[in-house]
């Protein structure tokens, strides 16, 4: 039995109902549940003879991953989602793999004059900040006044990525399951948010599946691509558990997933 575990707060009403009009087959089922934001409570699941599959925040995401009855369903790695691994594994064909890996409270150490732009973000898929592109006078300000608070998810120690900004054109999301790209969404158009699920070019369709080949980073993933000039680079992979959807086939994903997961149990259990 497949049971879709989805919190129902912080989650769009829609992507919930879309997720469950699917969930029909006899050995699917779903419950809902609330995720106290920011708290490492975990709900209270009612089925748990089953194979538990979450879907939610990213605060539920990782708290799942760190328990022992949901963690089953959670795809993902902490060690593998991060930019460090990313440039590891796919080298130059990583946005801003010229960039390097430093701690937040040595920002300052940087050679850098006051109103030169950087691109920054947390190495891994914590989402301690969201990446973002600041002088190196706002960064440094900000790093000061961060590590003053020594906050648990972010502070002098949190590893972070810094690069040159980059020009980017477009940028889309790939939901990927058993090495195969099952749906794919522009979302963003010259800066600005602009979902489309018809500007999918082949060329970063072929793009994608030559990364996919190089590396399977989990069963079930997400990877975001981004155009600069005439060329496309990896932006990152996310954690499907915690991704959100754009113009995406929200259907056939769930069905992916849970076919791959169905194949899986009967394997194991097949020995």
């Amino acid at each position: 039995m497949i049971n879709w575990i989805l919190q129902k707060n912080l989650t769009k009403p829609e992507i919930l109902e879309r997720i469950k009009s699917v969930l029909n087959g006899k050995d699917e089922i779903w419950e809902e549940v609330e995720v106290i934001p920011f708290s490492k409570e975990i709900p209270e699941i009612k089925n748990k003879d089953s194979f538990k599959i979450i879907y939610g925040s990213t605060t539920f995401m990782l708290n799942a991953y760190e328990s022992r009855d949901l963690k089953e369903g959670v795809f993902f790695e902490p060690s593998k989602f991060q930019m460090t691994n990313y440039v590891n594994k796919w080298k130059d064909k990583v946005l801003n793999s010229d960039g390097q890996l430093i701690k937040f409270g040595n920002l300052n150490e940087i050679e850098s004059y006051p109103e030169k732009k950087w691109f920054i973000r947390p190495n891994n898929d914590g989402k301690e900040f969201s990446g973002r592109v600041e002088t190196f006078k706002y960064l440094k300000e900000w790093s000061d006044k961060v590590c003053e608070l020594d906050l648990p998810e972010l502070n002098k120690e949190t590893k972070v990525w810094i690069s040159e900004p980059k020009e980017i054109k477009k940028e889309w999301r790939l939901f990927i399951v058993d090495n195969r790209i099952i749906s794919a969404s522009r979302y963003m158009n010259e800066g600005e948010l602009d979902e489309s699920e018809n500007d999918i070019p082949k060329e970063m369709i072929e793009f994608a599946r030559a990364r996919i080949s190089e590396y399977q980073i989990e069963d079930v993933y997400v990877m975001d691509i981004a155009q600069i000039e005439n060329e496309y680079k990896l932006i990152e992979c996310n954690c499907f558990n915690g991704t959100g959807f754009y113009k995406h086939d929200v259907e056939s994903i769930i069905q992916s997933i849970n076919k791959f997961i169905k194949k899986k149990i009967k394997k194991e259990t097949c020995g």
